[in-house]
């Protein structure tokens, strides 16, 4: 039986995960920077169960996640490489921006409720981070 191990102060479990909520905000690369002086990544949505936990983080507001298409636009990816396959939670008519918005954002529409868009990289939000 494998224990599970604790998450550090500040960060929250899901599954086998650990969650970050940045204080501030940065740029997708220098979000992405953080996480990975902190031994993670930007957070990576393999399931509804985990996009339903990253929902409850926030009311109305934005978050970058680990999602790009700037290796090749309107392919995207995950930060671990893997490609965008499902589930996927893109707002109606995202993404929609073309070669000047290359990272994944979660917009919490509401309460409880997020929904992925494709941002301009160098705009300044909070993030999450996953390890």
């Amino acid at each position: 039986l494998k224990l599970l191990g604790s998450c550090p102060e500040g960060w929250r479990r899901f599954g086998c995960s650990c969650y970050y909520l940045s204080t501030e905000r940065k740029s997708w690369e220098e979000s992405r920077q953080d996480c990975l002086e902190r031994g993670a990544d930007l957070v990576i949505i393999n399931s509804e169960e985990e996009q339903t936990f990253i929902n409850g983080f926030k009311s109305v507001s934005y978050v970058w996640i680990g999602l790009t298409d700037s290796v090749t636009e309107g392919t995207w990816k995950w930060v671990d490489g893997t490609p965008l396959t499902t589930p996927r939670y893109w707002w109606s008519g995202e993404p929609g921006g073309g070669t000047y918005q290359n990272c994944g954002e979660i917009y919490y529409i509401s309460s409880g409720q997020g929904v992925w868009r494709d941002l301009g990289c160098s705009f300044s939000q909070e993030w999450i981070c996953e390890k």
